[in-house]
């Protein structure tokens, strides 16, 4: 697609049929509204989500064409009319918003999360990798967590799933919120990235854990389970939970919708939550906004870190998706738009 005036490259999703994959298309220049600004996207994380969605296998399809891509960070570039939230031309800024695989994003400025002015030091060597995948994961687990789940320190947490993004996120604010975090994973070098991010111990999924999960938590059984994975884990894990257990349901990486037997719940006085962070922020904006600002703090603070496992310039999504979509791949692959 060629337009007139200024362009900008963007990855589109033209059609949810079998084979059909996006293409990097050139559009024009977008403008910021009023109370929006416009941001240079400098990097943007993949996440299994926006793979789904991608693909049209996701629970809510956008009418095609699209640009998918849901994290990214950058530098405000222009400024719409109205109030903008005291941001600046030049501010580092990050955050989750639909479209994020393209070079310019306008967007609400309340949906630009400030990191540092241009002229204030970085929060890391190369922060724009970092930044863009800060946000979804772990906002998502501050929110679960203690929102949803009320975590209190000194409970045990079971994070499933604990190598990919979210449950790597989960360990780590899991400790921040004082809990004692057991980390479950199928493989030994995830369960040593598990560790590495602060879990307290480790089980190994690959074959019957449940006496082993029951054992570490002690008699009381486990407080709080984070459950990204779903299928059969969803079942196990439940049976872990001590009196008055919450498991929190946050996904199904693993590709299944679990069913779980009813009666379980009423022998445990346990609850199941549901986890849609999306929804929270249209439905609690005021409780999302202050999660959102308090992983920030954490992150300035040192105490919240991404896992990376590579970063491709941005014609090479196709590889970059192999590599999420990849079961062995440790840490959160990210479209560097510098590159």
């Amino acid at each position: 697609m060629s337009a007139a005036g200024p362009t900008v490259h963007a990855w589109r999703v033209h059609s949810f049929e079998a084979g059909a994959q996006p293409t990097l298309d050139l559009l024009p220049m977008p403008e910021p509204g009023p109370g929006e600004v416009r941001v240079r996207v400098l990097a943007s994380a993949i996440s299994f989500v926006d793979l789904l969605l991608v693909s049209g296998g996701y629970q809510w399809k956008p009418p095609t064409p699209f640009v998918p891509g849901s994290e990214f960070s950058g530098v405000v570039d222009a400024l719409g009319t109205g109030d903008t939230l005291g941001l600046r031309v030049g501010d580092r800024v990050c955050g989750v918003r639909q479209g994020a695989w393209t070079e310019m994003l306008c967007l609400p400025a309340s949906a630009a999360l400030r990191l540092g002015g241009a002229d204030e030091a970085p929060t890391a060597s190369d922060w724009a990798i970092e930044a863009a995948a800060l946000m979804a994961p772990y906002a998502t687990a501050l929110y679960a967590l203690r929102e949803r789940a009320h975590l209190r320190a000194g409970e045990t947490l079971l994070v499933l799933g604990a190598s990919g993004g979210v449950g790597h996120a989960a360990v780590q604010l899991g400790q921040v919120l004082g809990a004692r975090v057991i980390a479950a994973a199928s493989s030994p070098a995830k369960r040593a990235a598990a560790l590495a991010a602060g879990a307290d111990a480790v089980i190994d999924t690959s074959d019957d854990w449940k006496d082993e999960a029951k054992a570490l938590a002690g008699k009381a059984g486990v407080d709080v389970v984070f459950d990204p994975v779903g299928g059969e884990a969803t079942d196990t894990a439940f049976r872990t939970l001590g009196w008055r257990g919450r498991h929190l349901m946050v996904g199904f990486a693993g590709g299944q919708i679990p069913a779980l037997k009813a009666n379980l719940a009423i022998v445990k006085g346990a609850a199941l939550l549901g986890v849609d962070y999306r929804q929270a922020g249209e439905r609690e904006p005021d409780i999302t906004r202050q999660v959102q600002q308090d992983v920030l703090r954490l992150y300035r603070e040192g105490r919240l870190r991404p896992r990376l496992h590579s970063s491709l310039g941005l014609e090479r999504l196709a590889e970059a998706a192999a590599l999420v979509r990849q079961r062995d791949t440790l840490g959160r692959v990210v479209l560097d738009f510098r590159a």
